[in-house]
């Protein structure tokens, strides 16, 4: 559960420096104007490539941080279902055959 918080504050820390790189990004690009209108006009998409880029790794981290911390959470109700409980009072001399519990159950039915 520690490591999904620690990926989840990752995912928002890549998140915060994706839309910095991307300010930057356009304020470099439009800072030289003519680099600016020519990247608007004919390859528009550059413009937003820093911020797509690095968002993937973001995404990717908040989500497998939200995963890890719900599965954590979900991990504390599970009873694992190899496990066979048995009901008994302590002695060993009052153990009936199993077909002897299932006429029981036969006939309670």
């Amino acid at each position: 559960m520690i490591l999904g918080w620690i990926q989840l504050i990752v995912g928002i820390m890549l998140w915060v420096l994706a839309i910095a790189a991307g300010i930057a990004w356009i304020g470099f690009c439009f800072g030289t104007i003519i680099i600016g209108i020519l990247l608007l006009f004919f390859a528009p998409r550059i413009l937003i490539f820093p911020t797509a880029f690095i968002s993937v790794f973001a995404n990717g981290f908040l989500l497998v941080g939200l995963v890890n911390i719900k599965k954590g959470a979900r991990d504390k109700d599970i009873i694992d279902s190899e496990a066979e409980w048995v009901k008994t009072d302590g002695e060993d001399n009052n153990k009936e055959p199993i077909a002897g519990l299932l006429e029981d159950k036969k006939d309670k039915e």
